[in-house]
């Protein structure tokens, strides 16, 4: 279990996702991929602001993604069993955090970066899953040609080029 998990749940896609799809549906590798780079700022973000002595937890920062049918979500940890204790230099640990995340430093960090990029992740999430629904749109159905349509189109195609008699090679006088 990591030291420092915080689930960020996308309740506002699910909700966007169950309105223009008609039902919950799992993110597509396109929408994953959209979510996958937001999830990448936040650590980003972290890591720039984050306090190193040896730079083992600050190394172990990592995001995965919970793509589910209504259960989409970024998850943020670190595995270091210390991470809820780290401050920065010059500052007091808090001894109310013991632990907590909500208290610790890693905690009001990941909150402000989440917070940060909220609005970006969500309109950017937005538009990959209206385009994924226009590509899934059912579209017109196909005309069924027959090979005599398409032989006439391909005559007609070629309207400009002479077709040599049937038999074979035309004479020339």
């Amino acid at each position: 279990m990591p030291a420092v998990r915080a689930t960020i749940r996308l309740r506002t896609i699910d909700e966007y996702i169950r309105r223009v799809h008609g039902k919950n549906r799992s993110l597509t590798a396109i929408e994953m991929a959209v979510a996958n780079n937001y999830a990448r700022r936040i650590i980003n973000a972290i890591r720039d602001n984050w306090p190193i002595d040896t730079g083992t937890s600050w190394g172990k920062w990592q995001w995965s993604l919970i793509p589910y049918p209504g259960e989409a979500a970024i998850v943020i940890e670190n595995p270091m069993n210390y991470t809820t204790y780290v401050h920065p230099a010059g500052t007091a640990p808090n001894p109310s955090a013991a632990g907590s995340l909500a208290s610790s430093y890693a905690g009001r960090l990941i909150g402000q970066e989440v917070r940060a990029v909220k609005a970006g992740l969500t309109a950017a999430l937005k538009r990959a899953i209206d385009a994924t629904e226009k590509r899934r749109a059912p579209t017109a159905p196909r005309e069924v040609m027959t090979i005599q349509d398409r032989l006439r189109l391909i005559r007609e195609a070629r309207g400009q080029q002479s077709t040599p008699p049937p038999g074979g090679q035309g004479v020339r006088s």
